[in-house]
């Protein structure tokens, strides 16, 4: 194991690694990132070069999937969402106490608030703007790296 590889002070402990999709060539790569908390936690968007084209490559979700290169129109719609702060991340919406416990004495004391996921990421172009404008209260920051 090389030393790159190790967390510092922490031998045999490997950085973790996560995902930057470059939206000019359409390739995702993983590279380490520093104090990456929680999985699939929303954070700022973060901007790297890109290794095969030198464009700029966004910090995205684990849960990412890319569509295939070749697939100009869902590129398109990765594209509107990550430069508009949803690199994929799961977004939550409030839900009705009601409708999560039933009668309020049915509720657990203290529970004041529910969230449950939000759909599916859109597909269509139409579909990620709606989704663009219904979650930009979620929206995170992006932020320009130095690598």
């Amino acid at each position: 194991m090389t030393e790159k590889a190790t967390l510092a002070g922490q031998p045999g402990k490997r950085e973790q690694l996560t995902k930057f999709a470059c939206l000019d060539c359409r390739r995702v790569f993983k590279r380490p990132v520093a104090h990456t908390g929680k999985r699939n936690w929303p954070r700022p968007v973060e901007v790297r070069r890109c290794p095969s084209c030198r464009g700029d490559a966004y910090l995205m979700s684990s849960d990412f999937k890319a569509p295939p290169r070749d697939d100009l129109k869902r590129w398109e719609v990765v594209s509107y969402l990550v430069r508009s702060g949803m690199p994929y991340f799961r977004i939550y919406e409030p839900v009705p106490l009601a409708v999560v416990h039933g009668h309020p004495k049915a509720r657990p004391k203290g529970v004041t608030a529910a969230l449950r996921e939000a759909g599916p990421y859109p597909e269509t172009m139409a579909e990620a703007i709606a989704f663009a404008a219904r979650y930009r209260s979620q929206a995170q920051p992006i932020v320009w790296s130095d690598d």
